[in-house]
Parts: structure tokens; sequence; C-alpha cells
């Protein structure tokens, strides 16, 4: 036991020693900040350690604040703080340089330019400052409101480049590029050029300037002196990609598609593998180059790298669309779905390249699951109705355009899809106001205006044949290479007896532009038939009917043009070159006459009981061959029988079916004279197993049955139409 007295000095001396340990770290750290310039501060270590020169705490405290204030955005609070650390490293060249910086950012370019100018003065043999100095100046020169000014200003910055920074290191690349940018914009360009040439020649090693210097002359559209430097940047670094790049680029610019695959597929197979943005390039020339099987085998190897980039899979589905390969094309947009359940422009897609394919209960199918999943978007709603349009369902493509209108009144595509299936349901006034209402929201749309030309036709020819020339007119003058609308006013003025050269020169523009379009080759032909030129008018017929075998206007065509040829060789006035052009096409010896007679009858017979509603092309074939052929009039009752069962009245199911160019048996299911749904394809199959040998490809011209649908299907179809034509008001 301690004795009291001891006790109490024990405790008492406890606060002494803990006063003493803290001055004691005091006194130290005050010996450690006034050590003397010449010494070094080291720090105790088993490990050596760099050796720093001595600096104040405080001058790391507010360089530190400094740093993080800058990081904030708050260059005042930074400028303050760089300030207060100078006042203990006034010698400091980064920090002086961060001064100036600020001063800049604050907008107090004078005083960063006094900064920079004191800087450099006391440091002229260092570059940094130099470089921030040519910068300011550059930034301050470029904000002079006037031209000559601003020029004047730049031209003081380039001896600071040619004098200070060049001549301080004479391998700056950016010094070289800085100058050229000095020259360029003062009009010395060559000049610039050929200090980006100097500096070149001083670094033999840099691959960057060669590479700048080539892709100015590329801006230059000096692609030779372009070439050089590329090629210069690579032979220098075998392995810079900018340079391959470049030049392969070039040869794509120029043409040169197979240089620039080779330049592509370097990069891609030694230098930069799985680069997205070479393997799109590389994606382009095989396209330019009309290799589609390369460019969807390439596809494929890009998206096993790229498994996450769907653009790929969209481009690579667009050419299998291109190419008739709709499966794949399905498959690739259905995985891009299943990881995008939400988009509704893949959607779209799906159900367009189902149209494509034919496939229509797919495409409505996928129209419905749009409506569902996005009520309040129109694109379900117009996306069905276009293509109930399309399958000749008018009833049914009102009712969900009307919905598509609704949800979007400002888009004139919906007005037109709108206005044309009125226009095929023969409702001309309200086809009239919706085509209005879309060329009030796309004025000035060529389309717009062809397609009122031939609404006007349609409506009543003779009442509005003038405005239809007007329309016309109006329409070529929007898009001169227009070949429709071209096509149409030649035609137009061959059958009203108008100016035929000028009708000739409209048709042979649109066949300019469409070469391959037979019913432009029917109205040359016509064309030349009303001018007299009968060997040309029989080239042209020719040639149009063996497009359009079954096309009741071409077959009236093509009779009237042989029946006035054999009128002419039975008189003897035949010339040499329509003699030797029959001889071509197989007509030769004194029965030429008489065969081509023989062929104007087949032929005027067949359009007649094609269209046997057409009384002009009726009495024209009685009249010519009406005493001869007895059993025209019998077979021409016949086919008004069978053309009434293929267009009943009032609504009415039709019996029987034509089949038009480009049929499939879910068009003809989906006609609101037929079935009103694509779904029930199968049943006219059925009935027609016959004359049907290959569903895929119909024959134009065919006649099908249709017959009654099963009574459960019928029910079913009569209730779904009442829910949806309920709804339907046609204004």
């Amino acid at each position: 036991m301690i004795p009291e007295p001891e006790r109490i000095h024990r405790v008492n001396r406890w606060p002494l020693l803990l006063i003493l340990l803290g001055l004691g770290g005091c006194l130290q750290s005050h010996s450690l900040s006034s050590v003397p310039g010449d010494q070094e501060t080291r720090i105790s270590s088993s490990k050596p350690v760099p050796v720093d020169a001595p600096r104040p705490w405080q001058s790391y405290y507010h360089q530190v604040q400094a740093d993080i204030a800058e990081s904030m955005d708050n260059p005042y609070l930074a400028l303050d703080e760089v300030e207060k650390a100078l006042k203990y490293r006034p010698e400091s060249i980064d920090l002086t340089l961060m001064k100036a910086r600020l001063e800049e950012q604050i907008g107090q370019y004078g005083s960063s330019l006094r900064t920079l100018k004191d800087l450099t003065q006391a440091h002229p043999g260092r570059l940094k400052p130099w470089m921030e100095l040519a910068r300011v100046k550059r930034q301050l020169a470029l904000s002079a409101p006037d031209k000559s000014e601003r020029v004047r200003l730049l031209k003081e910055i380039i001896p600071i480049y040619l004098d200070r920074v060049i001549a301080i290191d004479p391998l700056k690349e950016d010094a070289y590029v800085a100058l050229f940018d000095l020259y360029s914009r003062t009009g010395q360009i060559q000049e610039g050029l050929n200090k980006l040439a100097d500096g070149i020649k001083r670094d033999p090693t840099s691959t960057y300037l060669p590479f700048y210097l080539g892709f100015e002359y590329t801006r230059l559209h000096q692609y030779d002196n372009a070439r050089k430097y590329f090629s210069l940047s690579i032979q220098r670094n075998p392995a810079f990609e900018p340079g391959w790049e470049s030049l392969a680029d070039l040869d794509a610019q120029e043409g040169k598609w197979k240089d620039a695959e080779a330049r592509y597929r370097h990069i891609l197979n030694h230098i930069q593998p799985g680069n997205p943005e070479v393997e799109a390039k590389l994606l382009k020339v095989y396209l330019a180059e009309n290799k589609i099987n390369d460019a969807i085998s390439f596809l494929g190897e890009i998206i096993e790298e790229h498994p996450g980039n769907d653009r790929f899979r969209l481009i690579l589905s667009s050419l299998l669309v291109e190419q008739n390969r709709f499966g794949p094309a399905i498959d690739e947009i259905q995985a891009i779905i299943r990881k995008n359940p939400g988009n509704l422009r893949l959607l779209a897609f799906l159900g367009s390249v189902y149209e494509r394919s034919l496939h229509f209960n797919r495409a409505i199918s996928n129209y419905r699951l749009m409506i569902r999943k996005f009520p309040g978007s129109y694109q379900g709603y117009f996306s069905m109705g276009d293509l109930y349009r399309k399958l000749g369902n008018p009833q049914k493509a009102v009712f969900y355009l009307r919905k598509a209108h609704r949800l979007a009144p400002g888009k004139w595509q919906i007005d037109f899809s709108l206005a044309l299936t009125l226009e095929d349901w023969k409702k001309y006034r309200p086809a009239m106001a919706a085509l209005h209402q879309a060329m009030v929201l796309k004025p000035g749309n060529s389309l717009l205006v062809f397609n009122r030309a031939v609404l006007l036709d349609q409506w009543n020819h003779r009442k509005y044949l003038s405005r239809v020339r007007a329309d016309l007119k109006e329409a070529i003058r929007l898009d001169p290479r227009f070949p429709d609308a071209l096509n149409y006013l030649g035609y137009t003025d061959v059958v009203e007896n108008g100016n035929l050269v000028n009708a000739r020169y409209l048709i042979l523009r649109a066949l300019t532009f469409d070469p391959q379009n037979p019913s432009y080759r029917d109205s040359l032909g016509w064309c030349y038939f009303k001018m007299g030129d009968l060997k040309r008018a029989f080239r042209e017929e020719s040639m149009a009917l063996v497009e359009m075998p079954k096309d009741a206007t071409v077959l009236s065509h093509m009779g009237q043009i042989e029946w006035s040829l054999s009128s002419r060789l039975a008189k003897g006035q035949g010339d040499p070159k329509l003699i030797q052009m029959l001889q071509s096409s197989g007509l030769s010896g004194p029965d030429t006459a008489t065969r081509l007679r023989e062929r104007a009858r087949i032929h005027l017979r067949e359009s007649a009981l094609i269209h046997p509603m057409k009384s002009r092309r009726v009495r024209l074939y009685l009249r010519l061959f009406g005493n001869q052929d007895r059993a025209f009039k019998k077979d021409l009752r016949l086919a008004r029988i069978q053309w009434a069962h293929m267009h009943p009245r009032h609504g009415k199911r039709a019996s029987l079916y034509r089949v038009q160019d480009g049929d499939t048996l879910q068009i003809i299911s989906a006609k609101s004279r037929i079935y009103g749904s694509p779904q029930f394809w199968q049943t006219i199959l059925k009935a027609n197993r016959s004359v049907i040998h290959d569903p895929n490809h119909l024959p134009v011209g065919l006649i099908l049955r249709i017959p009654p649908l099963p009574h459960r299907e019928h029910a079913r179809r009569q209730s779904g139409a009442m829910g949806s034509l309920s709804l339907y008001r046609l204004s």
C-alpha cells in the first residue's frame, strides 16, 4: 500500500506526462517544418523511398482543396485556394499554370494572359507555359467578332510555336498540328501543309503527323497526296489502324471495292478483331459489290462476336427479306423481340415481313398483338387496316383505319390509306375528303397529287378531265422522275387523241425510270398505233402481252394492232422493214395476213369474254368477227352470268373468282366479297383440287369456285363481323 502523499504525487504526475507528450509532438512538428531549405526531410522506413524537396504542409492542404473545388465545378473557390498555396510556393510552375487555367474558366482572360506571360518570362526554357499561352491567345482570337481583327490576332500566335515551342522541342506533334490550324484559319493553308510536312521530316518515327496530313489532303480532295501520307503512316507503324482504315475508306469512296475489302479484312484479322465500325464498313462494301451471300455470311460472324448487338441482326434480317429468305429472317427478328418484348417497331417490322412472305394470318395475329400490348398506339390499327386494304377488304380496312385516325389524327399516311380504301370501294366523295386531309398534312407531296388525279379520273373521267391533267402535270413538276405520273399523263393523251408526240415522250421517260414495266409498254404500243406506226406498235405490244397475257386491255390493243396489220398486208402495203419484223416474230409467207387476222380474232374474243361488261369491246368484236363466230353470243351470255357470280351486288358473297396477277389463296380468301379473312384459304383449296396443281403458284385468269363456309365457321365469322361493323360509321 502506497502512503497517501506519494499516491497523490503519482496521480498528479499523469496529466503532466500527457501534456509533455503533446508538446513533444508539437515541437517535433515545428522542428520538421523549420528544416532549412538546403536539408532533406527523411522518413524512417525499412524500404528506400523517394526524397522530396521540403514543402510547407499548408501548400499541400490548399492545393488539395483547390483540386476538390475544381472537381466540384467551383473555379472561384479553386482559384482562391491556388492563390493561397502560391504564397507558400510562389515558384511552382504547376500551381501557376493551374491559376491561369482557373482565371480563364471564370472569364478573367487578361489575368490569365498576364499570369502566363510572367511564367514564360520566368521560365523561358519550359515548354508547357508557352503551349498554354498560345492556347489562351487562340481562344481570345477566335472570340473576336471582326474577321480582320481575328486573323491579326491569330497571326500573332504563330511565332510562339515557331520561335519558342518548336525551338524547345522540334518533335512536338501538337505544335505542328496547332500551326497548321493557325495557317489554315489565316488563309495560308499551303504554308500549313508545308509545316506539317516539315514536322514529318524532322521526326522520322512519327505516325500521327503523316496520318493527320493525309486527313487534311482528304478534306481538300487531293486523294493522291492523301494516299501517300496514309501509306507513310502505316509504313512507320504497320499496326496503326487509323491509317489502314483511311486508305480503305478512300478505296471505297473511289469504287475500288476489292482493295477496300482487303484493307478492312486486314484490320479485322490482324489489328482490331471485332471492331464494329470497321465491320459495318466492310458490310457496306459487300452490299456495294452486290455480294449478298457474302454479306449474310459475314453478318453471321459478326453476330457471334457481338451477340448483344441487335443492330446487326436487324441488318441481317433485312438482307434475308430482300433475298426472299423469309424463314431465317423471321427467326432473327423473333430473337431480337424475345430480348426486347416491348419494342413496338420490331413488332411492326415482323408484321411487314409476314406480309412480304404472304403469311397474312400471322401478320394479322401479330398486329392484333400490337393492338393488345399498345392500345394507345395507332401503329397496330394502321398496319391492320392497311393490310386489309391490300387484301381487298374495305369494310375491315376502314374500321381499323378509323381507329388509327382517332389515335393519331396528324398522320397523313392514315388519311392516304383511308382514301385509297374508299376509292377501291367506289366511295369517291369520302375518299376525296380523306385525301384532301392528307394533302393538308403533307402539302407538296407528288404521290398525293398523283392519286388525286387518279381518284378524279375514276370518279368521272369526262367531268374532271382538265383537273386530272392539271394534277398529273403538277405531280411531274414536283417529281420529274415519277414514272407512274408520266405514263398516266401520256396514256391519257393517247386515249383522248391529244398531242401524241408529247405523249410518246412522256411514256418513254417513264420507261427510262422503269424499263421493265409492261403497262408502260402497252401505253407506248397503243401510242404508236394511234400515230400509225404499226411496226413499232406491234413490237411494244408484243412485249407487253408476254408479261400480261390475261390482261383484257392488252389483249384488246394487241388484237386491234394485228387486225390493222393484216388489213395493210392484204392490200399489199407492207413495207420491207415491217415484213422483216414479222418474220422475226415467226410470221412469214403468203398467209401472214390470214394468220394475223386469226390472232386478232383470238385476242379480241378473249378480251371481250374476260370483261364482258365492256360493251365497246363486245361491239368491236361483233363488227369484225360476228358473222364468222356463231358461238360468240352464247359464250358472251355465259361470260356475263359468270361475271355476275364473280361480282355479286348488294354485298353478297361471290361464288366464282378469276385469279389476278399476284393473287394467293390467302389474298383471295381475305377479300370482302369472298370470306373476309385469310384463314379460310384451305376451303378454297379443297374445292378446287382438280385445277390447282400448286397452291403457291396460281395461273392468272384461272376461275376458282368459292364454296360456302361450313355452318359453324360461317356463324363465327358473321358474329365477329357484326361486332366489328357495329363500330364502323362511314362519313
